[in-house]
């Protein structure tokens, strides 16, 4: 039997974090749920997560600075950050990818798309 891959979930929208956890527990995730940036580093600091769906506009710490202080750890600097923002602007992006974001996707996110980033990101 194959270990079960674990998805972090960042995000303040309730809405959103209920979405993203209903349709990873369906297709076999575990899922583990940060309404903020703080909250998210305490909760890695117990248990790193195989993939980081990360909101770019966070309360307490924004997306970038959780991005910046993961890869700046060398025990998570590897977990795979898909940044997510409904920003369209260029900055926005910019910002992410010098922090290490891996992958970057604009709200509202295709479930089709997420699905797409999720497997290629965990290797299934």
């Amino acid at each position: 039997m194959r270990e079960q891959k674990k998805i972090m979930v960042v995000d303040d929208d309730n809405d959103v974090v209920v979405t993203y956890q209903t349709v990873f527990q369906r297709m076999g995730y575990g899922v583990e749920t940060a309404r903020d940036g703080g909250e998210c580093l305490e909760k890695i600091g117990r248990g790193k997560p195989d993939l980081i769906l990360l909101d770019v506009l966070l309360p307490v710490l924004s997306g970038s600075e959780v991005c910046r202080k993961l890869k700046e750890e060398a025990g998570t600097r590897d977990i795979p950050v898909v940044a997510i923002t409904a920003s369209l602007e260029r900055g926005t992006r910019l910002e992410m990818t010098e922090v290490g974001a891996d992958e970057f996707l604009l709200k509202p996110v295709d479930v089709s798309d997420l699905n797409r980033v999720v497997k290629k990101h965990l290797g299934v």
